[in-house]
């Protein structure tokens, strides 16, 4: 995990805003929706190499995962 969130508000599937509260606020003590969110390890691999660890999914497509083999966020 790199010391500081990196600001970057987009989801790296669909583009769409992430609401990644560490990345507006760049805390990671700052509450987020994903700390209560599952996330598949398909869902994951999803993710394009260049932006794993560097961009947040977002809810609409954490929520539209059928994959199997959840996370925790």
């Amino acid at each position: 995990m790199a010391a500081e969130p990196r600001p970057n508000p987009l989801c790296p599937l669909c583009g769409g805003a992430n609401a990644c509260a560490p990345a507006r606020s760049g805390r990671f003590d700052e509450p987020c929706w994903c700390q209560a969110a599952t996330f598949s390890a398909a869902l994951l691999a999803r993710v394009p190499e260049p932006l794993r660890d560097v961009a947040c999914v977002c809810a609409a497509c954490a929520a539209a995962d059928t994959g199997s083999g959840a996370a925790s966020g």
